[in-house]
């Protein structure tokens, strides 16, 4: 696998996005479209009113790792789960997963960071599916050699069962990340707290 900076230049893209992401967020919270999807039955900001609840999941998240220029490898890690606290749909349920996770074939090993908010459905008692974008920074590093970080944007696709306060579910990640294009599918177990 190749590492270089020649599609996304490592954290002064990343911190790029950042400021762009949040200033997004502010022309949105402080805007005519805000008031607007108030009238819709959304709900923006919901971790301003009182009858908000986060509803967290911690999750073991295991699964494989397919790199466009790589051979596929084990990827193990954790993940987050919350009702999104910026922003709720009058219909389904946007839940932000953030997760770490770990990826290491041959002398390569990967480190990713990763904010996926998925739009979810209840579909049958207790069992939803749904999609959403994801964002994240890769750290590649080779055994012996360099490291180097990408900013990662995708999509993803998941569907879960609750079961009182555990959560078991799935999830299959396609991310575009320079050199570090891959694709992933993922199982989770995890419990509500």
């Amino acid at each position: 696998m190749r590492i270089s900076r020649k599609y996304i230049g490592g954290f002064p893209m990343f911190q790029k996005f950042a400021a762009l992401v949040l200033a997004a967020f502010g022309l949105f919270a402080f805007s005519p479209v805000q008031a607007a999807t108030d009238q819709t039955g959304n709900v923006p900001l919901p971790i301003l009113e009182s009858s908000y609840q986060p509803n967290f999941v911690g999750s073991l998240v295991m699964g494989t790792l397919s790199p466009t220029d790589g051979d596929s490898g084990s990827l193990i890690g954790a993940e987050l789960s919350l009702d999104c606290p910026i922003f709720q749909p009058s219909t389904g349920l946007i839940r932000q997963q953030v997760s770490y996770a770990t990826y290491s074939q041959n002398s390569v090993t990967v480190s990713l960071i990763e904010l996926n908010p998925h739009w979810v459905t209840e579909v049958s008692t207790g069992f939803f599916v749904g999609g959403g974008p994801g964002l994240g920074l890769a750290t590649a590093s080779v055994t012996g050699g360099s490291s180097k970080s990408y900013f990662e944007i995708g999509l993803g696709a998941s569907a879960f069962y609750k079961m009182d306060s555990l959560q078991f579910g799935g999830e299959w990640r396609q991310m575009s990340a320079g050199d570090l294009n891959n694709s992933r599918m993922l199982l989770k177990a995890g419990l509500a707290f």
